[in-house]
C-alpha cells in the first residue's frame, strides 16, 4: 500500500457449529482497488474477548467479501460480519509477513 492511505476493512466470525476446531475470525484488507482482498486468520478465543490478536497469512479472497454475510457455498460454514471501517497500514515489512498484530 502506498503511503498512509485509508483502506476498507471487514472482520467477520468464521462459524462451522458451537466448539467446532474450525470456528475462527477473518480479517479481509482493500490493498488496492482492482486487487483480491489481504486475508488473515485467527482461530483463538471467542470473537471479540480480547483486545489484541494474532493473525496469521490466509489466502487471498475476492473483494465481495469486504460485505458478505450468510452461507458460505458448499457448505463451508457462516459468515457474521463484526466489524467494517477503516485501516491505515503501518507496517514497515513490505511484502506483508507472515503474521501481523491486530488490535480490535
Amino acid at each position: 500500500m502506498a503511503g498512509a492511505s485509508r483502506r476498507r476493512y471487514t472482520l467477520s466470525y468464521h462459524y462451522f457449529s458451537q466448539r467446532d476446531a474450525r470456528n475462527h475470525l477473518e480479517l479481509f484488507l482493500d490493498v488496492g482497488e482492482d486487487l483480491p482482498l489481504e486475508t488473515w486468520r485467527c482461530f483463538r478465543g471467542e470473537p471479540l474477548k480480547q483486545a489484541r490478536r494474532r493473525f496469521a497469512a490466509a489466502p487471498a479472497h475476492r473483494r465481495v467479501y469486504l460485505g458478505f454475510a450468510g452461507n458460505v457455498s458448499g457448505d463451508r460454514g457462516k459468515l457474521r460480519i463484526l466489524r467494517k471501517g477503516f485501516f491505515v497500514d503501518r507496517r514497515k515489512q513490505k511484502p506483508a509477513p507472515n503474521s501481523i498484530l491486530v488490535s480490535l
